[in-house]
């Protein structure tokens, strides 16, 4: 997978113009932030990830992991489990801000400890309470 700092422009199309700001696109080598993510905001990116946006033509697996893993992620709301490392996360903010993430965000989340800034967080639920806004 490509490596971007948090909050780095999006340019992964190197044609298209930059349409919003990196989250959790984390690579072996590289330090990032680890907290806690609670857990109805987990959810709530759990939930995020079954809309599977930008798919992949191939499979990206992590490379914290050291050796190749399949991840997958289970939305009570969307009531599916679906593989990681295909597709992305895409939450718009109140102040009309894109953040994109790797749908293995969610692995890094469960299993490595990565806390994603807060911006982020607040990003997913201004995202939630849109599209599912009869849940919130």
């Amino acid at each position: 997978m490509t490596y971007y700092a948090d909050f780095s422009l999006y340019d992964l199309i190197e044609y298209e113009k930059p349409e919003g700001l990196t989250i959790g696109w984390l690579e072996d080598g590289y330090d990032y932030p680890v907290d806690e993510v609670s857990e109805e905001d987990l959810a709530n990116i759990i939930d995020l990830g079954s809309l599977r946006q930008h798919r992949s033509r191939g499979w990206h697996s992590c490379t914290l992991c050291g050796e190749y893993t399949e991840h997958t992620a289970t939305s009570k709301r969307a009531g599916i489990t679906y593989r990681l490392g295909h597709a992305e996360i895409r939450a718009v903010s109140d102040d009309g801000v894109l953040y994109v993430a790797p749908n293995l965000i969610i692995h890094y989340i469960v299993d490595h400890l990565y806390g994603p800034p807060a911006e982020f967080i607040d990003a997913v639920r201004s995202e939630v309470r849109r599209r599912w806004p009869e849940d919130k």
